[in-house]
């Protein structure tokens, strides 16, 4: 009978080979689909409960529990099924291939890792009963708006706490950034490159209100965070123009805001409001305005005095020599938990430096541990 770590080895490569790019990043990409219904094969073969949870269009989280001595609590594990792009790969991004004690290929380490560790530190249970009911989620949608936890957060279904897999290389994240991103644009009058006197440079005008922005970048760096530092704000795409020999008569550019805890994405917006009014006050003649709604994820609550944060600690230390809180600038599904209430504490094999790369791998040795870190919460929480 193959170990729980030879097991755990060949569950990843399986979910690997499984193409689940997030189809609103890229429209060659399949979604989660396909990895859902495997898992539906896997918890039948270990006649472990199950059921869909439909997000949107044919998109579905997946659970799976274990019943625990008091029915009144309950512990979410979750981890998403959908990964980036491959546009750049150069060998097999599905390969799941095993070589120098790591497992290669699209979301081996965002987060199909902690996936497959999540779901034999489950099945690996046995005889041994949890002391609560431990809910192990494969998550739609983590890589853009997060809906398959807003999903999970909104079921009506209670959670006392929530661990959730991303590559954390076993540390215990007690807290994280959040963000919100929008458009800003900005209207000018068109005109003949040969007089642009009668015109009005939508692009020159951005060039201004990009440059007060940096400002208002270079000032966010006074707040910090005891644990995730400063907010920050990133102007990180822009387009404008209609032609070469017309003046533009528009431009838009993307703002990506970090947002650390305990601040709200709404006052974010204010904050850049704040800047175009100044130009729209001034004596520039183009017209600027926020596209909006925004794409809001917000920073969850610092876990650290929380019970799942204590129990993660023993757990890590134990078994990785890890547990110090910490915390880290990207988001995850806790976002979303958080907004609920739920305790959530992030903790996962791989590291987030490999993350969205096109070499993307986990160390099979934080693979395993990760598989008795998440097994030691489950029993002890």
């Amino acid at each position: 009978m193959p170990s729980v770590a030879t097991e755990t080895v060949a569950l990843l490569q399986e979910l690997v080979k499984i193409e689940s790019v997030n189809p609103s990043l890229s429209p060659k990409g399949s979604g989660e689909k396909e990895v859902a219904k495997f898992l539906e094969g896997f918890c039948r073969e270990r006649t472990l409960p199950y059921e869909f949870q439909e997000v949107t269009d044919g998109r579905s989280n997946f659970l799976t529990w274990v019943p625990g001595e008091n029915p009144d609590k309950r512990i979410l594990f979750i981890a998403h099924m959908d990964t980036v792009p491959i546009d750049k790969w150069e060998s097999d991004p599905f390969s799941g291939e095993q070589k120098e004690g790591r497992v290669y290929g699209r979301g081996s380490c965002d987060t199909k890792g902690s996936l497959a560790a999540m779901l034999m530190a489950l099945v690996s249970l046995g005889e041994r009963r949890p002391k609560s009911t431990v809910v192990v989620a494969a998550s739609i949608d983590e890589e853009f708006r997060k809906i398959g936890a807003r999903a999970i957060a909104q079921s009506g279904l209670t959670y006392d706490a929530a661990v959730v897999g991303e590559p954390t290389d076993l540390e215990l994240v007690v807290a994280h950034k959040g963000s919100v991103r929008w458009q800003v644009e900005v209207e000018g009058v068109p005109a003949h490159t040969s007089k642009p006197h009668l015109g009005v440079n939508a692009i020159t005008g951005m060039a201004k209100i990009v440059l007060a922005l940096d400002e208002l970048n270079h000032a966010l760096a006074l707040r910090a965070h005891p644990l995730v530092g400063s907010p920050t704000l990133t102007v990180s795409l822009i387009e404008g123009g209609i032609e070469l020999t017309t003046v533009p008569p528009v431009c838009r550019i993307w703002i990506d805001r970090r947002l650390i805890p305990g601040e709200q994405p709404q006052q974010a917006i204010q904050e850049v409001e704040n800047v175009l009014e100044s130009f729209r006050e001034g004596g520039d003649k183009f017209k600027v305005r926020s596209l909006l709604p925004a794409l809001e994820d917000p920073a969850p609550d610092s876990a650290e005095s929380s019970k799942i944060a204590a129990v993660a600690a023993t757990a890590c230390a134990d078994i990785a020599r890890t547990g110090k809180y910490i915390g880290v600038p990207y988001g995850t599904d806790a976002s979303q938990l958080s907004l609920v209430g739920i305790p959530c504490v992030v903790i996962g094999p791989g590291s987030i430096n490999q993350a969205h790369t096109n070499d993307e791998f986990v160390e099979i040795e934080q693979l395993n541990k990760a598989v008795e870190i998440y097994q030691k919460i489950m029993l002890n929480y």
